[in-house]
C-alpha cells in the first residue's frame, strides 16, 4: 500500500514538473513592458494614444495626427483657431489657401493656411538635390609684383606661362584684367595669402576670380532644387534670380551654390535661407 502511495506521490510531481516546463515563454514584448510598469511613473515613456482616442480637449487624435510627431496640444489649438476640421485625417496634408504648402507645413511654421502670402519660408518646402560644379581648367601658381604665372590643368603637359593685365589666356576666351599680390591677417593673427588674378571671359562677360593654388568654378555650375514631395525639380545658377513654381509672388536669388548646400536671398523681405542637400 505505502509503495503504491509513493509510486503515486512520484507520478503526480513528474506531471506537474512537466506542464511547468511546457509553460509558454513570455515574448520580448511582454518582458519589456512588465519591465517598463515596474519603473517610477517619471521614467515610463509617453504612450501614443491610438487614433480615435479623445484627448484631454475632447477631439480625437486623427491617425494623420498621431503618425505626426507633432506637439498634440499645439496642433489641436492651432487648428482651432484656424477654424479647421480636426476629424478629418486628410486635413494635415491639405492645401486650403493653394499656396503650395500643405497645413503640417503651415502649422510648423505656424503661418495662416488660409492666406496665400502667409506660408512658411522656402527653405521649407524644398531640398538640394544635385550639384555640378564646372571648374576653371587654370591654377594660379604664383604672382610676383605685376606679373602672375598660371598652368592649364586640363593638359597634363602644358608647363605655366606668366602673365600680366592685359593679357589673354592662350586657347581660352578669357582676359586678364589685375594680378594683385596680397596679405592679410586672419581673426587669429596667423598670415593669409590673398593674392589672386581677376579674369574676364570675352564671350559672356563673367568675372572670375583666381586664388592661389584654388580652384575657380564657372559661371556653368549649377544645382538641382526639389520640392519636399519630388514633384518639382528647378535648375539654377549662382548669381540668377528665379521664383519657386510653386510661389510666384516671391522672387530669390542665388547667392552661393555648394555639395552640402544653396544659399538663397529672398529679394522682397531680404532674409537668407539656407537650404540643405537631401
Amino acid at each position: 500500500m505505502k509503495s503504491s502511495l509513493r509510486w503515486f506521490t512520484v507520478a503526480a510531481c513528474s506531471t506537474l514538473l512537466v506542464a511547468g516546463c511546457k509553460k509558454k515563454e513570455p515574448s520580448a514584448a511582454e518582458v519589456a513592458r512588465d519591465a517598463e510598469q515596474n519603473l517610477p511613473p517619471q521614467e515610463q515613456l509617453a504612450q501614443t494614444p491610438a487614433p480615435g482616442t479623445p484627448t484631454a480637449g475632447g477631439a480625437p487624435i486623427t491617425a494623420s495626427a498621431a503618425s505626426s510627431g507633432v506637439d498634440q496640444a499645439a496642433y489641436e489649438a492651432w487648428f482651432k483657431k484656424h477654424g479647421l476640421d480636426l476629424s478629418d485625417p486628410k486635413m494635415l496634408d491639405a492645401d486650403p489657401d493653394g499656396d503650395g504648402f500643405s497645413n503640417r507645413e503651415e502649422f510648423l511654421a505656424d503661418t495662416d493656411p488660409h492666406d496665400k502670402n502667409s506660408h512658411p519660408g522656402i527653405h521649407k518646402s524644398i531640398r538640394l538635390k544635385e550639384y555640378n560644379e564646372v571648374r576653371l581648367p587654370l591654377v594660379l601658381e604664383s604672382i610676383e609684383g605685376d606679373k602672375a604665372r598660371i598652368r592649364r590643368t586640363d593638359q597634363p603637359d602644358a608647363k605655366a606661362v606668366t602673365v600680366k593685365a592685359g593679357d589673354s589666356i592662350h586657347g581660352l576666351p578669357l582676359k586678364v584684367t589685375l594680378v594683385e599680390e596680397k596679405e592679410d591677417f586672419d581673426k587669429g593673427g596667423e598670415r593669409v595669402n590673398l593674392s589672386h588674378v581677376a579674369l574676364e571671359d570675352s564671350s559672356t562677360k563673367e568675372k572670375i576670380t583666381l586664388m592661389k593654388d584654388l580652384p575657380a568654378r564657372t559661371a556653368a555650375t549649377y544645382a538641382v532644387l526639389v520640392s519636399i514631395d519630388g514633384k518639382t525639380t528647378l535648375k539654377v545658377r549662382k548669381g540668377e534670380t528665379f521664383s519657386w513654381p510653386a510661389d510666384e509672388s516671391a522672387r530669390y536669388k542665388v547667392i552661393d551654390l555648394s555639395q552640402d548646400q544653396a544659399v538663397l536671398l529672398q529679394l522682397d523681405n531680404h532674409k537668407t535661407w539656407t537650404i540643405p542637400r537631401t
